[in-house]
């Protein structure tokens, strides 16, 4: 199981590689639509699996704390999902969650809370006019570095967002 070298990495200037892009399947990116505006008023969160940067999976967790301005992942859905991904053989390819009330950008706490570092981290939020977007960040290094996200097409035709 890989770390950041199987992403699409680049050297930034932090003496190391950090990822810069990962894909995600049309499927995956719409499952974690469905997931941030079913529970709108609450930052919803759940992971992303994959392979080689490309996304294989996502799985919705109960957020504990049912806030809008705190998550925290449900411990055993949250074991379970990445028992599951180990079972199939794709990494922990990401972590997302909303901000219902804030930016698409990791606060201060995302910051200081990042317990994977070597995994892309993404935020949706809501636009001026109320519609759902992400931005993806590689927070590893308590620096907060932003990732291209691509969306592959049901007939694999990468997409930039």
């Amino acid at each position: 199981m890989g770390g950041t070298s199987d992403f699409v990495c680049g050297d930034l200037g932090f003496g190391n590689l950090v990822p810069v892009m990962i894909q995600l399947r049309i499927e995956d990116w719409g499952a974690m639509y469905e997931d941030v505006t079913r529970r709108a008023k609450v930052e919803a969160c759940g992971l992303v699996a994959g392979v080689g940067g490309v996304s294989a999976a996502v799985r919705a967790i109960p957020n504990i704390h049912n806030s809008p301005y705190r998550f925290e992942m449900e411990p055993s859905a949250q074991v379970s999902a990445q028992l599951e991904f180990y079972a199939s053989g794709w990494d922990l390819l990401a972590i997302y969650h909303s901000h219902p009330v804030g930016d698409a950008f990791p606060s201060e706490t995302d910051v200081r809370a990042v317990a994977y570092p070597d995994v892309v981290y993404l935020i949706w939020a809501r636009d001026e006019h109320g519609a759902w977007f992400c931005r993806g960040y590689w927070l590893g290094t308590g620096d907060i570095v932003p990732v291209v996200l691509g969306i592959v097409s049901e007939h694999g035709f990468p997409e930039n967002v």
